[in-house]
C-alpha cells in the first residue's frame, strides 16, 4: 500500500470520463455480449498466393544442405583404461575392507563375481571394436585388471589387515575427491 493521498488503495472508479465506445455495463465473466445487430459473420476462407521468389542473398550460399540432426556423429574410442583402473581400485578398497569381517568363501564368491563383471566389461568392448571398425585395442590390461586386483586384495589383507585398508581406502578417496574438486 501507498501512503501517497493520489492512490488510496482499493478499487475506485476512474476519475477522467469514459470515452462513450467504452461499455460500462459489462459484468465480464464467460458470457458472450449479446448481439446487437444479428450474430456475427461466419468467418471467410482465405486463400494462399503464392510468394514470389526473392532474389538470393549473400548468405544462401552458407546455409546448410543437410540439418544437422540427420548427420552421423562418429563413434570415438575411449581414451585408456581409466574406467578399469578405477573399478580395479573400488573392488580392492570394498573387497579388502571386508575381508578380516567376512568368510573366506564369501570373498572367493567376490573374486569370481568380479572376474564375471570383467569379463563381461571386456566382451562389450570387442563388440564395440567389431561393430565401429576399430583397430583392436591391447588385451593385456583387462587380465592385469582381473588378476591383479584379486592379488593385490589378498596381498594387502596378509600384509596389513582389513582395518589398515579401510582407512587408506578413506585416505585415497579423500584426495581423489580433493583432486576432482581442484579440476572442476
Amino acid at each position: 500500500m501507498s501512503d501517497s493521498p493520489d492512490h488510496l488503495g482499493g478499487y475506485q472508479p476512474p476519475e477522467e470520463p469514459v470515452p462513450p465506445f467504452v461499455d460500462t455495463t459489462a459484468s465480464g465473466g464467460y458470457e458472450p455480449p449479446p448481439y446487437e445487430s444479428g450474430p456475427p459473420e461466419p468467418r471467410r476462407e482465405t486463400t494462399v498466393e503464392p510468394v514470389e521468389e526473392e532474389p538470393l542473398v549473400a548468405a544462401e550460399r552458407f546455409r546448410r544442405t543437410t540439418p544437422a540432426r540427420r548427420k552421423v556423429i562418429p563413434a570415438h574410442r575411449g581414451r585408456g583404461h581409466w574406467r578399469l583402473a578405477a573399478g580395479t581400485l573400488t573392488y580392492v578398497m570394498v573387497v579388502g575392507g571386508m575381508a578380516d569381517y567376512v568368510q573366506p568363501e564369501t570373498r572367493a564368491l567376490a573374486h569370481l563375481a568380479f572376474w564375471l563383471f570383467l569379463g563381461g566389461a571386456f566382451l562389450i568392448t570387442l563388440g564395440r571394436e567389431r561393430r565401429h571398425g576399430w583397430e583392436p585395442a591391447p588385451r593385456w590390461p583387462w587380465l592385469v585388471g582381473a588378476f591383479g586386483g584379486a592379488l593385490l586384495v589378498e596381498g594387502l589383507v596378509m600384509a596389513f589387515g582389513s582395518p589398515a585398508i579401510i582407512v587408506g581406502s578413506l585416505i585415497l578417496l579423500g584426495l581423489g575427491l580433493f583432486v576432482l574438486m581442484l579440476v572442476g
